[in-house]
């Protein structure tokens, strides 16, 4: 079993605002083949793949298992060793008409 540690970095308008690390297994990243990218998402590096991952975790906190891809996958497979600060992070919703 190898284990990959990535740094993910966030941004808004192309500002930096935090970083994760992130680890992988490395089954995680082989899973994503050919067959894979034609059904579901063209991410080609393992950088791609933690990005990928790691945008899920924080943004929309999934564990892998509920990642589509990676459903067969036990949850300890990608897992966070440090989150971002997103303090600086902001959603406003204005309404049009």
């Amino acid at each position: 079993m190898t284990i990959r540690t990535f740094e993910v970095w966030f941004s808004i308008y192309h500002e930096d605002i935090g970083a994760a690390t992130i680890e992988l297994d490395q089954r995680a990243i082989d899973t994503v083949d050919d067959l894979w990218r034609s059904q579901l998402y063209n991410l080609r590096t393992p950088e791609d793949i933690a990005a990928h991952i790691a945008y899920n975790m924080v943004i929309n906190k999934l564990r892998l298992s509920q990642m589509d891809g990676w459903a067969d996958m036990p949850d300890s497979y990608a897992r966070i060793i440090s989150w971002p600060d997103l303090d600086q992070w902001e959603i406003e919703a204005k309404e049009v008409k």
